[in-house]
């Protein structure tokens, strides 16, 4: 790392009840807002303050499975997204959030068969839409999940961005992703017999296939059979109950097989289970020489800060950034939330006033 240079912060960059945080609650005006990216037409709404502006800007980029702009969890009760933008308009910053891929109001191949190249053409080609407009000062991403990794890679391609924030954006290859989750949640049971250490080395033996097929384009017959006896597997175990309701879908047990298995197979090698696969933020993070804000959350399961550190901050040993800004926030979960706010709807208040501090901190 550049000492001289980069600065990592662990601790709060701005208190709740600093003047930052104290901007007065503002009116804010939003507009219907598309723009086309290859084989898709985004729909989206933008919305600021209201008046002329110009205001620094946000774009929101969702995480990982088919979200619509206000990236719904929890059953619809919270609105990540929507609380984020309704936040940041309070504070005088500008956010686009639009739906994803084949989701919602927008059209094109879904997200999730889509590649990490084009999914980040999508992104570059939304910054670039909203630097055509008078109103707007800067542009920023804030991705959350899988949005924080096409954040960097969109950052490290893109020299035109002024700012990136990662939420819970992962460092590390999906390989070393799922090989963790086979040792941790041990899914891959293809028989009644086998032991727990038998199930997670099953899970392994299938990521180190997959792996190998994506690097070499071959050997798929080796995915294919592991993949074709977990799903028989978990078919032949259904509850009665949950079989027949299944059945009304296919003409018999052998079909809903087939179908289950091809579903299966069409997930795990598609261009985007590739991209996650083989691709890892860390590479790119030194490229990126805007301001960068990574946050994760201490009591995150899904992207943990154990994990995730580490590569990180080796990957900034060529960092080109100037401004580099690490924050751990305490209590938090995957989705910025605890279990008694998520009910609410509500984001942890302390995440908020960082990113709008952040932002306007940097703003020009």
């Amino acid at each position: 790392m550049k000492p001289c240079c980069v600065i990592v912060v662990a601790l709060i960059l701005c208190l709740p009840g600093t003047a930052l945080s104290q901007t007065p609650e503002l009116a804010f005006r939003a507009e219907e807002l598309g723009f086309a990216s290859g084989d898709a037409v985004f729909a989206g709404t933008l919305s600021f303050p209201s008046g002329p502006g110009p205001y620094p800007a946000v774009i929101l980029l969702s995480g990982q499975g088919q979200q619509d702009r206000d990236w719904s969890f929890n059953r619809g009760t919270y609105k990540m997204a929507r609380a984020l933008a309704d936040h940041l308009n309070q504070h005088g910053i500008a956010v686009y959030r639009y739906d994803d891929r084949g989701t919602g109001k927008s059209t094109g191949t879904p997200e999730s068969e889509t590649g990490f190249p084009d999914l980040t053409t999508d992104v570059t080609t939304a910054v670039d839409s909203l630097r055509q407009r008078d109103d707007i000062s800067q542009v920023g991403l804030c991705g959350h999940s899988l949005g924080g990794i096409l954040a960097v890679r969109a950052a490290a391609i893109h020299k035109d961005i002024d700012f990136i924030i990662s939420l819970a954006g992962s460092f590390r290859p999906g390989e070393e992703i799922m090989r963790e989750q086979a040792r941790t949640m041990k899914r891959w049971r293809t028989s009644a017999s086998q032991t727990d250490e038998e199930v997670a080395a099953n899970g392994e033996r299938f990521v180190d296939c997959l792996t190998h097929y994506f690097e070499t384009d071959r050997d798929i017959g080796a995915v294919k059979a592991i993949l074709r006896d977990l799903i028989t597997f978990q078919i032949d175990t259904l509850p009665a109950q949950i079989m027949e309701e299944n059945l009304k879908h296919y003409k018999d047990v052998e079909e809903f097989k087939q179908k289950s298995f091809e579903g299966a197979l069409r997930y795990y090698t598609s261009a985007h289970r590739r991209s996650f696969v083989l691709y890892s933020a860390a590479t790119d993070l030194p490229k990126v020489s805007c301001p960068v804000a990574v946050i994760f959350g201490d009591k995150d399961k899904h992207v943990t800060v154990a994990s995730n550190r580490p590569p990180m901050m080796r990957s900034l040993v060529e960092a080109q950034t100037c401004d580099f800004t690490l924050r751990i926030i305490a209590d938090a979960d995957h989705g910025f939330s605890s279990p008694d706010l998520v009910a609410q709807g509500k984001m942890l208040p302390e995440v908020l006033d960082f990113i709008s501090n952040w932002i306007l901190a940097r703003a020009n």
